[in-house]
């Protein structure tokens, strides 16, 4: 039996004025069920976030979005993928690199 559980690898990449010579870093165990919005959650609760008012979004590195879609913004390149229904393993395969954008 094969499992679909796949380990992510999640590294801060900038720190706004800070400069990080050894940016932080956390492995991130996902499942077959969980969505981008329930990886979210985590990343945020794993680098003890606490300004959660913000809003997110995930790019992939064909260039797709996903997070929170807005009716506002009905042109293509402002389009964004559900994060509440997409799972993570319906998109992502081993090697794939994405950003979390928050």
């Amino acid at each position: 039996m094969t499992s679909n559980w796949m380990t992510i690898r999640v590294q801060l990449e900038d720190g706004g004025t800070a400069e990080m010579r050894y940016p932080p870093g956390r492995l991130m165990l996902v499942g077959p069920h969980h969505t981008f919005r329930e990886l979210a959650n985590a990343i945020n609760a794993a680098f003890a976030r606490w300004d959660l008012s913000h809003l997110h979004e995930f790019e992939l590195g064909d260039g797709r979005r996903i997070g929170l879609p807005d009716d506002e913004f009905d042109e293509p390149e402002y389009a964004c993928l559900d994060d509440t229904t997409l799972t993570i393993t319906e998109v992502l395969t081993k090697g794939d690199s994405f950003t979390f954008v928050f």
